[in-house]
């Protein structure tokens, strides 16, 4: 199967990217980001050593099914994802790989939803930068691999946002937020030296994705800001790297087709790419935060060609010497 894999580090562009490559005709994008997995922070490896020799329940199982199937039914009919799951069922007699069960699972949902067989397969995984470009060739196949990158203060910024819209107290008081979550939530807001533990969590993972997945050649690397500063010039290039054809739909965010707004932490107006969304963290994050991470992460930061604040307070891009 001939298929592309957008990774990234949460709120890193990386849905926005798949919402632009949605509506372009020689692409058939996931509507939602597929993962083998409920949880993204383990691959199931020992059941993958023997999967040919699982039972047909134990490799779908294995490939997620229940998850997958909940989430399609958020977006489609019961009578259309009973059909996706029935297919896939009957492509697990001759998987023999967890990458033989994601090629299926194509195979029997874009021919479903109206799509060309013969299409490349895009499929976002937000947070997977944290596993090495030939463990996720294990799970999904070979195919291209495409990292979103942003500024880091600008992801942190965009964490915390999502983590305020999720600890309210009408959130906790409804019983949305259980007391586990709650008690962990509570213990990585302590601080030491300045750094609340989301913040020291963050900047492990953001060293971990550019040692371990950024540097590696073979991928495919846009920044965020260059995503939204300049989306015509970003995509022109991107679809020249792809070999597909040129098409104005790759300007503008759809899902399915349909006009989508962005994911953005916070409010925008309109389904389109808002190029504020470059540099407006400034105003939401705590200058000691900022300090900490243009400590922290300045090895990378000078990498990615994000340097400190000039002196009007404003961010400065440079050109990267690792994107080159």
């Amino acid at each position: 199967m001939n298929h592309l894999l957008i990774v990234s580090l949460s709120r890193s562009g990386g849905k926005l990217l798949r919402m632009l490559l949605d509506g372009h005709p020689e692409l058939n994008v996931f509507p939602f980001e597929h993962w083998n997995r409920v949880s993204k922070n383990k691959i199931p490896t020992r059941r993958m050593g023997a999967f040919g020799r699982l039972s047909a329940d134990a490799r779908l199982e294995t490939a997620g099914s229940v998850h997958l199937e909940r989430k399609l039914l958020r977006l489609h009919p019961h009578v259309l994802v009973t059909e996706v799951m029935q297919t896939l069922r009957a492509e697990t007699a001759d998987a023999d790989s967890l990458a033989s069960m994601y090629s299926g699972l194509a195979r029997a949902y874009f021919p479903a939803v109206g799509r060309p067989r013969e299409a490349i397969v895009v499929n976002h995984c937000g947070s997977l930068s944290r596993y090495a470009r030939d463990q996720l060739d294990v799970v999904f196949g070979k195919g291209t691999h495409l990292l979103t990158i942003r500024d880091p203060r600008a992801v942190f910024s965009s964490m915390q946002g999502l983590l305020y819209r999720k600890f309210t107290l009408d959130e906790v008081r409804s019983g949305k937020v259980t007391a586990s979550v709650l008690e962990r939530h509570i213990g990585m807001c302590e601080t030491v030296d300045s750094a609340s533990g989301y913040l020291r969590a963050f900047c492990k993972d953001y060293q971990a994705m550019v040692a371990g997945y950024a540097a590696c050649s073979d991928v495919i690397r846009i920044r965020f800001e260059d995503l939204v500063t300049s989306p015509e010039t970003t995509m022109r290039w991107l679809a020249e790297r792809l070999s597909i054809g040129w098409d104005e739909a790759l300007l503008t965010p759809t899902e399915l087709g349909a006009s989508h707004s962005p994911n953005s932490s916070f409010a925008r107006r309109g389904n389109s790419v808002h190029a504020r969304a470059a540099d407006d963290w400034v105003e939401r994050l705590a200058a000691a935060e900022r300090r900490y991470i243009e400590k922290t992460l300045s090895e990378e930061m000078a990498a990615l060609g994000y340097r400190p604040m000039d002196e009007g307070g404003r961010p400065v891009l440079d050109a990267a010497r690792l994107l080159r």
